[in-house]
């Protein structure tokens, strides 16, 4: 190394806090800059169908004060409240934020970036060393995880918020000294992760953390037993508030109900297998930041055994091998569930007492991740721009579907059945329908998933779990058991008698 050469590297050891404040700075900046050109004038609006459903839920919540479901698939909701497979945490939530703040359709949006805010802020109040912070913060705010879903309609934000809060308390109970105080911040934990988890039903595997917390064999067995008794209180409430779930990879918890054991295992051993292999060739640059990370989480593990480095390899390994068995390997679903893993092996790592180049290392992989994914922040705000263009340019249509209330003469919750992929709008059609009745009763909508070509009786087939009162239908349905009370251009309005 040339004399000029180390001095310039130590020019920049010496002020590294100025260039990673600096490098924070730039990023909020530049996020900050992205919020504000994305909600001018409002011009914002749902694009996937998934988004709709926080959407919608927000939407029946502020109207009516339910939290039973906006729609469902096949008449399926949950045993108790006629809740949606998410429960009633986003109806909670969101719902009350639009009670408040209003229905401008950049709501979530700005909840999103001020929950990113707080994230950050609440980074400098973890009780460790200023660098620390600003190499947490930093690596944070550049991960795909992080700045993407800012400005979607899907709650990421939060639970990144809120996995930072879990977070916090992990560091508390780490680092206590004093039996009683850990006591009761473990206490706290627990109370805090059953709660959440009504929000999002993995929360629950934050509870293997206290399993590498432990300081003893006993009582690292007193909290398996924790862990587990969390997972079957979970399973019971999925099983009475939350609906059977339509993705074909989690139908088979229902074997557990039916203590159908082997076939259980087996497809659940070939699910993991399956989505393993599917996950590691998706080609994906934030996957492959991820999977790094618990790689060098476990290998600073097995090189230092570390506990707090333990405690967040068990909750990724177990979230992990849940998301493979259960759910869908696809990038696209994977990392909005998996990312709340990201601050957690972020601060794990860099507590630990790795060298240096090792945590500098992972703000460069971060770095360079983000390089890779900001067209992606681009591509997100332009759908939703254009939706919202999509929304101005079909107002007759949005029109005509506002005044189904006028037609409905119930003065009860009232379910409604349609074919959502009937209509020229796309997936995010529900977005536009009206969630309450005149008398601010509850309206569910419920579909079939089928193709457009389908037949009227396949399209609007009855499953007799629910009482139908309605059914919303693209072109006229002919049949007995109906009676039209309202048609437009854009669709058939029908009262269902006998139901």
């Amino acid at each position: 190394m040339t004399w000029s050469n180390k001095s310039m590297l130590e020019v920049v050891k010496s002020q590294r806090l100025w260039i990673l404040k600096l490098l924070l700075a730039a990023q909020l900046l530049l996020l900050s800059y992205l919020f504000f050109s994305a909600i001018g004038e409002d011009r914002y609006f749902v694009a996937h169908e998934d988004e709709v459903i926080n959407f919608c839920s927000a939407k029946l919540f502020s109207d009516t004060g339910s939290v039973q479901a906006e729609g469902c698939i096949t008449e399926d909701v949950s045993r108790i409240g006629r809740m949606n497979w998410y429960g009633p945490g986003y109806h909670l939530l969101y719902g009350s934020m639009r009670s408040l703040f209003g229905d401008s359709p950049t709501l979530f949006i700005q909840l999103h970036f001020a929950f990113a805010l707080v994230t950050v802020l609440m980074v400098f109040f973890l009780p460790v060393p200023v660098e620390i912070k600003l190499l947490i913060a930093n690596t944070l705010v550049f991960t795909q995880q992080f700045t993407s879903y800012i400005f979607t309609y899907f709650p990421e934000a939060l639970h990144l918020f809120l996995a930072l809060v879990l977070i916090f308390l992990l560091i508390l109970i780490h680092r206590s000294k004093h039996v009683g105080e850990k006591n009761r911040y473990v206490i706290l934990f627990i109370i805090l992760v059953l709660i959440l988890t009504i929000v999002r039903v993995t929360t629950i595997f934050w509870l293997a953390a206290l399993v590498g917390l432990s300081e003893s064999r006993s009582r690292a067995l007193k909290m398996t037993f924790v862990f587990m008794t969390g997972l079957v209180m979970t399973l019971l409430y999925m099983k009475f508030f939350t609906a059977p779930p339509y993705a074909g990879e989690m139908q088979k918890i229902d074997r557990l109900y039916e203590f159908n054991v082997v076939g259980f295992v087996l497809k659940t051993l070939s699910a993991m297998v399956r989505n393993t292999y599917t996950l590691i060739t998706s080609g994906s640059v934030s996957v492959y930041f991820l999977l790094t990370l618990i790689l060098l989480t476990a290998g600073r593990w097995w090189k230092s055994k570390e506990q707090f480095l333990l405690a967040s390899l068990l909750v990724s390994l177990v979230l992990m091998a849940a998301l493979m068995a259960f759910y869908s390997s696809h990038p696209w679903y994977f990392l909005k569930q998996s990312a709340v893993l990201i601050p957690l092996l972020i601060v794990a790592l860099m507590l630990s007492a790795g060298p240096s180049k090792l945590k500098y290392g992972i703000l460069v992989m971060s770095l360079v991740t983000f390089l890779f994914t900001f067209q992606s922040i681009r591509d997100i705000i332009r759908e939703r721009r254009d939706a919202f263009t999509r929304v101005q340019d079909s107002q007759p249509f949005v029109v005509a579907l506002q005044q189904l209330p006028q037609f409905i003469t119930e003065q009860r919750s009232v379910i409604i059945l349609w074919c959502y992929n009937e209509y020229d709008f796309g997936g995010a059609t529900e977005a536009l329908l009206p969630f309450s009745t005149k008398d601010h009763q509850p309206i569910l909508y419920t579909t079939n998933i089928v193709s457009t070509d389908e037949t009227s009786e396949v399209k609007f087939q009855l499953h007799n779990k629910l009482k139908v009162d309605y059914l919303l239908s693209r072109m006229p349905v002919e049949s007995p058991s109906l009676r039209q009370v309202h048609a437009t251009g854009y669709y058939h309005f029908y009262k269902i008698i006998g139901q």
